[in-house]
């Protein structure tokens, strides 16, 4: 009797535990979704995602409004946004992974992996590598003819080479391909180099760069992350992106009112010659919860989780710093780009600039911005704190914030970050 009672108490203690641990999270989710809304409310964001997450696990989540304005379908956990920039984040870890295995190295010629010549003319003996792509100091430039080439490669029946708008032969080639600058000493965000870096990993894996990314990446993690909309089951599950005009609410992007889209040129398409028609730099399906489980698998000790996507030693290279704003070596975006890392902008906290929690010094991630949406992805290594958030629409005209050069819808969200984690950390 003894022995049964002693189970039946352990029993009734971990029934507690698992009541107490189930109590919290719900918790957690009521004290930021009451703050999210006001927010949204307070800017007429049309839908909104706040994930917050540790070096382990997510702690808290919240969503708010539409993902699809007429059919009035809310946002919730699984809606996946076209998350921007915060593409090139993933970008550059399916890059840092062929790093690893030794098949590519961060100072190789790109001309010696594409297979013909990529010079600055104004620097024909400098080589352009892949580390300058992954840090923007390439000196290669989203000049006009990069805007048509794009065009080119997502309208078009047949995709054009990269070729094409890289060497002086091509048919997009512009003098305003290559910057003045010597590649390497001079940053200017540019959404070629990921189409570039993406086109690369084509070439060394000698697979499409979705495919590849969906293998190495996302079936890893077990997430439901697309770099191509047509594959992705439910895409009800897939937010509009909107801008407000004259009151009205008018789609810009994925608006497929339940049917998935076809990208029929890529058929033909051989992998290693333009992955742009996948959208590396930009175009990401994902879940804010799911690009919270990237950064996690980051910044997460290897030895608790088998599945990471890279070693350690990997995922410090990559947030090292690599550019650092001096002597007027770069576009610094109003200080919002002030330091980076290979793929990996580095929020170094300087006030009126590159600062989002008021307490954390360093912050390493992305953001992005695009067809109305508003995304930033970020985390502490200090404070081993992080969150994301995105929006499919501001209603208000976007001014930038009072206190960084980020906006102030920006602000107001990681000002409710922060009191969040400064209450988490009490707990």
């Amino acid at each position: 009797m003894t022995l049964i009672f002693e189970l039946m108490k352990m029993k009734f203690i971990f029934l507690c535990a698992c009541t107490l641990i189930f109590l919290c999270k719900i918790n957690a989710q009521n004290d930021i979704g009451p703050v999210l809304q006001e927010i949204s409310l307070k800017h007429d964001l049309l839908g909104s995602s706040l994930v917050l997450f540790n070096d382990e696990h997510i702690i808290a989540e919240s969503h708010y409004g539409k993902s699809d304005y007429p059919r009035k379908i809310a946002t919730n956990t699984q809606t996946l946004y076209r998350v921007a920039s915060i593409s090139k984040l993933v970008t550059a870890i399916a890059m840092m992974q062929l790093i690893e295995k030794n098949v590519c190295s961060l100072d190789k010629d790109i001309s010696q992996i594409l297979g013909y010549s990529v010079q600055n003319p104004s620097y024909p003996h400098n080589p352009i590598t892949v580390r300058m792509l992954l840090t923007h100091t390439s000196g290669i430039t989203d000049s006009k003819s990069y805007s048509q080439f794009i065009s080119s490669t997502t309208n078009e029946k047949s995709i054009p080479n990269l070729c094409e708008i890289l060497n002086k032969e091509g048919i997009y080639y512009s003098e305003l391909t290559y910057s003045p600058h010597q590649p390497g000493t001079y940053f200017q965000y540019s959404n070629i180099n990921y189409v570039i870096v993406a086109t690369i990993i084509e070439k060394i894996s000698r697979e499409r760069f979705d495919h590849y990314c969906k293998k190495n990446i996302f079936n890893l993690l077990g997430l439901k992350a697309y770099f191509n909309p047509q594959v992705i089951k439910n895409v009800n599950n897939v937010a509009v992106l909107y801008r407000k005009k004259d009151g009205q609410w008018l789609p810009q992007m994925d608006n497929f009112i339940g049917k998935r889209p076809k990208l029929q040129n890529l058929s033909g398409y051989i992998a290693g010659t333009n992955a742009g028609r996948l959208g590396p730099q930009g175009s990401l399906r994902s879940s804010a919860k799911d690009i919270a489980k990237i950064m996690i698998s980051l910044n997460t000790n290897p030895q608790k989780k088998s599945k990471v996507l890279l070693r350690k030693s990997t995922v410090d290279t990559m947030y090292s710093s690599q550019w650092i704003e001096q002597d007027s070596n770069g576009n610094n975006y109003n200080g919002l780009f002030r330091n980076w890392g290979l793929g990996v902008h580095r929020l170094t906290g300087l006030p009126n600039a590159d600062i989002a929690l008021p307490n954390s010094r360093l912050m390493l991630g992305h953001c992005g911005e695009a067809y109305g949406l508003i995304s930033a992805a970020y985390y502490d290594p200090e404070r081993k704190l992080g969150f994301v958030f995105i929006t499919n629409g501001v209603g208000q005209s976007l001014t930038q914030g009072k206190k960084s050069a980020f906006y102030t819808v920006e602000e107001d969200v990681f000002d409710a970050v922060e009191n969040y984690f400064t209450s988490y950390k009490r707990k």
